[in-house]
């Protein structure tokens, strides 16, 4: 058992209770099916593992994709590799957005005055390849209420299951799990997890922080201690960051 999981994780995961989440979960995903054809947003992480694990209950061959934005933990390149995600390239790396337009105290920007539409390289545009190239009607992600008021208020008003402005539909069927529900499964099903959780847990970080995301944060980096953690979690991507990025070693 790795250092992210728990003795509770696995006595959480045999209860009723959970149970009864798991099969709400799977209820939500066979609803999005009826819409047509389901693929998944695969981070990495723990929350868009336990969706995949879900979705192939559902539909056993439903494509996942990882949108690349070219910096992230080494161990989340190697979460990708085990589940075999299509992985997808952002057409400029999240490190190249940021030394276009001077983020962080890059001193050589191409245009310091470029108001860079970071979720639209990142997120939109990668997003839209996906849908494309695998016909897809449904998005599936691993969102959950608990991550941020912004999620909570998107469960609140769409539910678990919406359509966006394009055309799709948005599926998201851990909104209302929380941390230690994802844990549970991850036990009980004795799932491959990133590793990065591992050093996460050593560290002492609260389980409530523990975020698997594009390591160039562009905000909230005070309030969730992003290159705090970084620094201690990964010391050689640290350093090659702030050789670039001055201005990201002011919040460690």
């Amino acid at each position: 058992m790795g250092q992210a999981l728990t003795r509770g994780d696995l006595a959480r995961a045999r209860t009723r209770g959970f149970q009864s989440r798991v099969s709400a979960a799977l209820q939500v995903i066979e609803q999005a099916a009826t819409k047509g054809k389901v693929g998944v947003s695969y981070s990495g992480g723990k929350d868009s593992t336990v969706t995949w694990d879900l979705v192939r209950q559902i539909v056993p061959g439903a494509p996942a994709a990882f949108f690349d934005c070219g910096c992230e933990y080494d161990e989340t390149y190697e979460a990708v590799r085990y589940y075999g995600a299509t992985v997808i390239k952002s057409e400029k790396s999240l490190i190249e957005l940021c030394q276009y337009g001077g983020y962080w105290g890059y001193d050589k920007p191409e245009d310091p005055d470029a108001e860079v539409d970071f979720f639209d390289f990142m997120v939109r545009e990668p997003s839209e390849y996906f849908v494309e190239s695998f016909d897809l009607q449904v998005i599936t992600m691993g969102l959950r209420a608990q991550e941020s008021g912004g999620r909570r208020m998107s469960a609140y008003k769409r539910g678990t299951l919406y359509s966006v402005a394009d055309g799709t539909w948005h599926c998201c069927p851990l909104a209302h799990w929380t941390h230690d529900d994802i844990w549970a499964y991850i036990a009980g099903k004795g799932l491959y997890y990133n590793k990065i959780y591992d050093k996460m847990a050593a560290l002492g970080i609260p389980r409530e922080k523990w975020r698997v995301s594009a390591l160039l944060g562009l905000c909230g980096a005070r309030t969730e201690q992003r290159y705090v953690y970084l620094r201690q979690l990964a010391p050689r991507l640290f350093n090659k960051l702030a050789a670039m990025f001055p201005k990201i070693v002011s919040y460690t």
